[in-house]
């Protein structure tokens, strides 16, 4: 199975947000930044070091409300709004 860079990113993520949540910790990015921070204190792979410290710096930019230098991918793009139909919800209405 392959994944790409950001996939393996997630799966690290994702495994530190286990731990906490394991633990009965909230899981947050202080938090994550840390639990990946003791997870690289034990880890012997090289690569997976490398992700870790990726991950914690990707995480830091999520510090600060605003602290991003541009939106998340899935909020860059335009978002097809439909005008409000004054209708009922229990009304059939068929568009032409």
């Amino acid at each position: 199975m392959f994944f790409s860079s950001d996939e393996k990113a997630n799966v690290i993520i994702g495994e530190a947000a286990m731990n906490l949540f394991n633990a009965g910790q909230e899981v947050n990015v202080e938090l994550l930044i840390k639990e990946l921070l003791i997870m690289a204190g034990s880890e012997v792979n090289e690569y997976r070091l490398e992700q870790m410290q990726d991950a914690r710096q990707w995480l830091s930019g999520f510090k600060t409300i605003g602290s991003r230098t541009g939106a998340a991918n899935w909020l860059s793009g335009n978002v097809a709004t439909e005008s409000v139909v004054s209708e009922s919800a229990d009304d059939i209405y068929f568009r032409h």
